[in-house]
């Protein structure tokens, strides 16, 4: 699965990382990981991703490493593109995460290497390697520096143990297998303190977020026999509350814990006339990849996402019938 990867490390000296527009801590950890694992071989390696780091995942770039597409701009972003030997695509599949700044790293496909977990139809380039079963793209990048026979040190296993406690909910999801605790166990024996990273991935919310979490379970909503709960954000919500959006990200989870729902639905607005929607399922019986297929988006069985044009009451109406299917 890794001959093609080892190669391209083996035999190339400049390589770039980005990871997926609105990233989280498996994007960034699984890139921050490998890009200082390159470093420390002797390799020249930069991040560029299409956004910024959000203030909530900037404690795990201290050092200010990940620049942004929509900061560095079109003209120094493809400098670094040109100059790579190889990219590297992480935690997503398909082109269209990575806009604004997508057409140019697809236009240089030939030294892509995308390195997922997500379903995919296809891959997206020859040496791409994409397992489903892994439970992050955090687990993958850990089994990638083993084959190269790179050890780990405290630095790379704290970027790791964050991308995989977020993917797996802290160990909660249904992707927490008995590897992962083996790998969890191996990244903590270098050093992790696990209490200190839970705190950072799920324990920092702002004054702000929680009066905008208020606002927010306001609108919550019941349908298909309460197997079905939405709720939906607002951008005067945003404003009155004083929060941010990327604050509001695990919003969708809180209403997870409602009996005897099932599937769970969050909108958000945003600014450009585009409503943002998550999906969680509870359940194996409820796909809701296939659900946020129907939308054009895309994602896990258990999670995904869309983004659609409208009005939010136009959208959340299509959404909710559109849930139908899920309930059959």
């Amino acid at each position: 699965m890794w001959e093609a990867v080892k190669r391209a490390v083996q035999r190339n000296s400049k390589f770039l990382f980005c990871t997926h527009r609105d990233p989280d801590a498996d994007g960034v950890g699984s890139e921050l990981a490998l890009c200082c694992a390159l470093e420390e071989m002797g390799k020249e390696a930069v991040i560029l991703n299409p956004d910024s780091l959000p203030s909530i995942l900037q404690f795990m770039d201290p050092d200010g490493r990940v620049q942004g597409f929509d900061r560095l701009g079109p003209k120094e972003s493809v400098k670094r593109l040109d100059a790579a030997e190889v990219i590297f695509f992480l935690d997503a599949g398909q082109w269209k995460r990575l806009q604004p700044m997508g057409e140019l790293v697809a236009a240089r496909a030939g030294k892509v290497i995308c390195i997922d977990h997500h379903p995919a139809d296809e891959k997206l380039t020859p040496d791409s390697v994409v397992d489903e079963k892994a439970s992050s793209t955090g687990e993958l990048i850990y089994d990638l520096l083993k084959k190269l026979g790179h050890p780990l040190n405290e630095r790379l296993a704290y970027y790791l143990y964050c991308a995989l406690v977020k993917d797996t909910g802290s160990f909660r999801f249904e992707n927490t297998s008995t590897r992962v605790f083996r790998m969890a166990a191996d990244l903590a024996a270098h050093g992790i303190k696990p209490h200190e990273v839970y705190d950072q991935v799920f324990e920092r919310s702002s004054i702000g977020s929680v009066l905008c979490l208020g606002l927010v379970l306001d609108t919550l909503r019941l349908a298909y026999d309460n197997r079905l709960a939405y709720i939906s954000l607002t951008r005067n919500m945003l404003e009155t509350s004083g929060s941010r959006i990327e604050e509001t990200e695990n919003f969708v989870n809180v209403i997870r814990s409602i009996d005897p729902v099932e599937t769970c639905i969050f909108f958000r607005e945003l600014d450009n006339g585009k409503i943002k929607i998550s999906f969680r399922s509870k359940t194996s019986k409820i796909d809701v990849n296939l659900l946020a297929g129907k939308f054009g988006g895309g994602g896990h069985k258990r999670a995904s996402g869309a983004v659609v044009s409208g009005a939010l009451p136009e959208v959340i109406d299509r959404v909710v019938a559109a849930a139908a299917d899920c309930f059959q």
